[in-house]
Parts: C-alpha cells; sequence; structure tokens
C-alpha cells in the first residue's frame, strides 16, 4: 500500500511539473484610471478590457474592474508578437492606453488611462490650421485636406444626433463637408473606417474629441467635367488659418483667400492662398481654369508625398517660411523640423495620445522622408 501511495504521488508530481514547464510564461499589466474633468480623481468600478493584438488583428482579450482606487492589473503571456491594449469606454468616449509588449517572463508593465466627462457643446471645437491640397488626376481633380482639430475644454466632445450607421445609432463628433461630386473617399490620419460614416455631402465621424489637439487627414476625387471646374467647400468650425496648394498644370484661384507665394518641393511647385481667422459657415470657393484636355497620368503619389511633407511639419513651420531658391540651408532646416516631428509623435505616443497603428505609420513616414533628404 505504501508503495502504491508513493507510486501515485510520484505520478502526480510529475504531472504537476509536466504542466508547469509547458505553461507560457507571463507578464503583468497594471494602471490607474482618472477622470481629468476638474480635479483628477480615480474611476472606481468601471470595467477595463485589455485587448490582445498581433500584426494589427485582434487575438482575444479579457476584462476586469477597477478598484476604488482606480487600479487594475491582468496577466497576460509573454509574447514579443503580441501587443496589448488597455481600453475602456466612459459615458459615450473610448479610452485607450499605451501598447504595451511582454517580452520577458515575469515582465511588469504599467499604463494610465484618463478619461473625461462628456459634452456635446460644438463651441469647444475649433481648427487651428486647415490645409486643402488640388491636383489635376487623370479625369478627376485629386484633394487632400488636413485639419489640426482642438478642443479647447477639459471634456470630451462627443457630438449629437446619429449618423448613417447600420444600426442608426452612431453619434457624429465631427463633420467635414464635401464639394459636390466628391467620391472616392480615402481615410489617411486621425480618423478609423469603423467609426466614419461618409454620405453625399458630408464626413462624420464618431470617435469622441478629447481636450487638447487631434489631427485629421482624408482625400477624395471630383470628376473632371471640361476646361474649367469649381469647388465649393464650406469651413465646418471656426478656422484659425486656412491655406489651400494647387499643382501647376492649372490655374487656381481661391475667394476669399489671399495668393502668396509658390511653395516649392521635390515633387515640383504648388500655388498658395492662405487667410484667416475664418467663420465657420464660410464657403471657400476653389477655380481652376485651363484644365489639360488630354488626361495626364495620375499624381496621387506625388499629391501623398506632398501631403507627408505638410503633415510631418505638424505645426507646418516649413510651409509658412518663406522659400529662397537655391538657399543652402533648405534641406538642412527640413531635415531638422522632420526630426523635430518624429521626436514629438515619440512624446505624443508615450503619452498615449496616438494609437500604435497610426503611429508605425507616420514615423514610417517621416522617416522615408529624411531617407530622401539624406540621399
Amino acid at each position: 500500500m505504501r508503495a502504491l501511495s508513493l507510486s501515485i504521488a510520484v505520478a502526480v508530481l510529475a504531472v504537476l511539473a509536466t504542466s508547469s514547464a509547458g505553461a507560457p510564461a507571463a507578464g503583468t499589466i497594471s494602471g490607474t484610471v482618472a477622470n481629468h474633468t476638474g480635479s483628477p480623481h480615480p474611476l472606481a468600478g468601471h470595467p477595463v478590457r485589455l485587448t490582445a493584438y498581433v500584426n494589427g488583428a485582434e487575438q482575444d482579450w479579457k476584462e476586469t474592474i477597477t478598484d476604488a482606487r482606480g487600479r487594475f492589473s491582468f496577466t497576460a503571456p509573454v509574447d514579443p508578437q503580441r501587443t496589448y491594449v488597455a481600453w475602456l469606454h466612459y459615458k459615450d468616449g473610448e479610452y485607450t492606453s499605451a501598447p504595451v509588449i511582454l517580452k520577458t517572463a515575469g515582465q511588469r508593465a504599467s499604463v494610465t488611462l484618463r478619461v473625461w466627462e462628456p459634452t456635446s457643446d460644438a463651441g469647444v471645437l475649433r481648427v487651428n490650421v486647415h490645409h486643402i491640397i488640388v491636383e489635376p488626376g487623370e479625369g478627376a481633380v485629386q484633394v487632400a485636406e488636413l485639419l489640426v482639430v482642438v478642443n479647447s475644454s477639459n471634456r470630451t466632445y462627443v457630438g449629437g444626433g446619429v449618423g448613417a450607421g447600420a444600426d442608426g445609432t452612431r453619434r457624429r463628433s465631427l463633420r467635414f463637408s464635401l464639394p459636390d461630386g466628391a467620391r472616392d473617399v480615402q481615410l489617411m490620419d486621425g480618423l478609423y473606417e469603423r467609426a466614419v460614416t461618409v454620405n453625399a455631402d458630408e464626413l462624420s465621424d464618431s470617435v469622441g474629441v478629447k481636450p487638447g489637439t487631434r489631427e485629421i487627414a482624408y482625400s477624395y476625387t471630383v470628376p473632371i467635367t471640361g476646361r474649367a471646374m469649381a469647388l465649393g467647400r464650406r469651413v465646418d468650425y471656426p478656422t484659425e488659418r486656412l491655406e489651400v496648394f494647387g499643382r501647376a498644370g492649372a490655374t487656381l484661384t481661391v475667394t476669399p483667400l489671399a495668393r502668396q507665394d509658390d511653395v516649392k518641393t521635390d515633387q515640383g511647385t504648388y500655388a498658395r492662398y492662405s487667410g484667416g481667422p475664418v467663420e465657420a459657415g464660410t464657403i471657400v470657393k476653389v477655380g481652376l481654369t485651363s484644365l489639360p484636355v488630354r488626361r495626364p497620368t495620375a499624381r496621387y503619389a506625388a499629391l501623398a508625398v506632398f501631403v507627408g511633407l505638410i503633415t510631418a511639419a505638424v505645426v507646418y513651420p516649413l510651409l509658412r517660411r518663406s522659400r529662397i531658391p537655391g538657399n543652402p540651408t533648405r534641406s538642412r532646416q527640413s531635415r531638422d523640423e522632420l526630426i523635430q516631428a518624429v521626436a514629438a509623435l515619440d512624446d505624443r505616443f508615450e503619452a498615449r495620445e496616438v494609437p500604435e497603428a497610426e503611429y508605425r505609420r507616420r514615423r514610417a513616414r517621416y522617416l522615408e522622408r529624411l531617407r530622401v533628404l539624406a540621399g
């Protein structure tokens, strides 16, 4: 009997040892949730979800509840291929942490989630700078728009009403008018397909606008119907500065903006109009004449590069500085500004203000631009 008991004990120990050896290594992701409307205070008793992503695709998730001090903790497998993001919904707002990768067994990572009370008062929104870039393409004018939206309050703007989502309940936090005939809308920065609704005359977004700044970029095309055409774009928010750029190949006029010096880039010369402040509701009329009869080769790639150049500047110092032909400091200035843009993007990523996918895409674009300048 004693021999049998000993055999059973040995077998159990062997099973336990095998189970332990086969278990994946794990680490810990913990953090706090604080409400920053007014004096910061913990958000207690609220669900927090940890989602695992591999190559940008959601793999699995788990959920817990914050304690009285707003704290939470998850145990998760160690896997360099996995990126973990903690996130939560709070009063129509969605908030995410900085991404975390667990690389070693027993690793402990800490994140912080900040939330704000909601507001539906659109008066808290303004646009710091709005750039519109137009370029004749193959049978259509290609247009890219870049905006820096500012929420000057200490609340998350969640909008009001509903969009045209399948369930009919999608809120509209941001609305951007589209000119007549606009089609082929492409989302570039600061917008996510799951949250965007595109109608004939408007692009709307359901993601809440947190306090601070948010960069938005998208593009679309408008068919060319003759040698001349006009685009009417209604300004949706009070805008401190509005600028329109037009690629050479057609004569550009913009009302009510003033003509400025041309912008010279590696991709060519762009006519530039600017003005501000511009009131919400103002109709900006972009006129294009002398459009080519023959359809030229589409230059969307060049347009994208120019858009990247503007975005890299973030606050656009490069385009606000006059160009001097043959200026030997031009490349050095561009390089320095791009390096500063990368550093600023890294800071925003560390501060949990930029999602990982958007961060990696924009950082790669900046570095490619630096590589071209260095070459």
